[in-house]
């Protein structure tokens, strides 16, 4: 098997170019990824937090641990990516809601670019100390639940990355790196190439009105790019779900100093559907979507309005933070340590039973899907239903269908596709120089 490996070189955002109008809030963000080197790496065991074909993914393997988050510093909805010489770091944030109050280490894993671990030692992409405490922890103020927030500044006076390249930031407990507690991945860059990119409606007639296009150009005039047919590789995601991208795109047309990626149909994604949002920050007053609120101590319980299929409905604009969340509550001076925790209580009402499983998706639940996200179907209120633990904020989410004996989730079944939805794309683009080591 084939792995790429490597360096990542710049990332940007820029307003989408959009037909008749559409795109409300889309934009899309380029990522580059630059110097890869193809190489055997054979996986010797699978780790909790990797799959059968060892990429490693993003977990939250104890659940006491809540509000995990990984961001630029100042840009807390931003996606995970750092400059190598740039002045704005990451931060990393976290609630731990247990009694134990354990000793939390981390470690950084570099990745090739599918996500498996890179056979680099940690002397060559990193500098300082690989394995370090994180020490910073604040207790909660004037909370019902109490908790420990804390928070760690990615690159930092202990450790830094040398390479940039894809990475796995690797979080255990008491020292012990087989007591994993939770995984994200991050990405570090440099600024090498440009692209130019355009969300919009598809080419092809059967995609036009539920499904966009994303067409984009690389301009590399700064490398040397010899036969980019074996040397580059291309993926997309769309609102930063990892489970959900294009993979493996080769360039449509190749121009002296530019790669075009203008395809018809391999770049082609669902829309899908404005996400669904509440707001949990006043717990006097219902506010958005909410319909009612009790409290049960410690906690307040908001039973959110009763969701319904917008599969059969004509698209309907709404703002959204496209599956994110953000911590806030009213009256706070610090919402790391102020805002509480509450039940969310929600509601999918659908006459029968779907064969298959219906999820709750967004980055309130990490994108994961397991038995923490997964819906139950009650038959006497013909209703899917679920409760969550979550910080006081404003939450978005949207309800995905998996199909029984199928792997791939289905978007439009309860949410349905529209070509107008505004989304974010992110791009990355690998390129591996033949004869190099990464």
């Amino acid at each position: 098997m084939k792995i790429f490996k490597g360096m990542l070189f710049a990332c940007m955002s820029l307003p989408v170019n959009s037909d008749c109008d559409i795109m409300k809030l889309a934009s899309v963000l380029i990522t580059y990824i630059i110097l890869m080197q193809v190489s055997f790496v054979p996986v010797l065991c699978q780790e909790p937090y990797s799959d059968d074909h060892g990429e490693v993914r993003e977990m939250v393997l104890d659940h006491s641990l809540k509000t995990v988050q990984l961001f630029r510093e100042g840009w807390p909805m931003s996606y995970p990516v750092v400059k190598l010489t740039g002045d704005v770091p990451l931060v990393l944030v976290f609630d731990d809601l247990s009694k134990d109050q354990p000793t939390f280490m981390y470690r950084m894993i570099h990745c090739n670019a599918d996500w498996t671990p890179s056979d680099l030692t940690e002397l060559e992409y990193l500098e300082g100390y690989p394995e370090n405490e994180i020490r910073n922890s604040t207790p909660s103020f004037s909370t019902y639940t109490t908790y420990l927030h804390y928070r760690l500044q990615i690159p930092n006076e202990d450790i830094r990355m040398t390479l940039s390249g894809n990475y796995l930031l690797l979080v255990y407990r008491d020292g012990n790196p087989d007591d994993v507690v939770f995984t994200k991945r991050f990405m570090v860059t440099e600024s090498r190439v440009n692209i130019e990119a355009s969300a919009h409606i598809p080419d092809l007639n059967q995609y036009k009105g539920c499904c966009q296009e994303v067409d984009f150009t690389v301009k590399h005039s700064g490398i040397t790019i010899d036969d980019p047919f074996s040397e580059t590789r291309t993926v997309i995601y769309q609102n930063g779900l990892w489970d959900m991208g294009i993979d493996a795109l080769q360039p449509y047309m190749v121009n002296p100093g530019e790669l075009i990626y203008d395809y018809q149909e391999e770049n082609v994604f669902p829309g899908g559907n404005e996400f669904r949002f509440f707001d949990t920050k006043n717990t006097r007053t219902p506010t958005y979507y909410v319909q009612r609120i009790d409290f049960i101590d410690p906690y307040f319980h908001f039973e959110l309005k009763p969701d319904h299929s917008k599969s059969p409905n004509n698209y309907f604009s709404q703002e959204d933070i496209n599956g994110r969340y953000a911590v806030e509550a009213e009256g706070s001076h610090d919402p790391g340590v102020d805002a509480d925790y509450v039940f969310a209580h929600f509601r999918l009402d659908i006459p029968l039973e779907l064969e298959g499983s219906v999820y709750i998706a967004g980055a309130l639940t990490n994108w994961q899907f397991d038995d923490l996200s997964r819906m139950e179907y009650n038959q006497e209120e013909q209703a899917y239903m679920k409760s969550l633990l979550l910080k006081q904020g404003v939450y978005n989410y949207r309800y995905l269908f998996l199909p029984a004996f199928n792997e791939q989730f289905d978007v439009a079944e309860i949410e349905g596709n529209h070509y107008e939805t505004g989304n974010e794309y992110l791009i990355l683009f690998y390129h591996r120089p033949p004869g190099t080591r990464y």
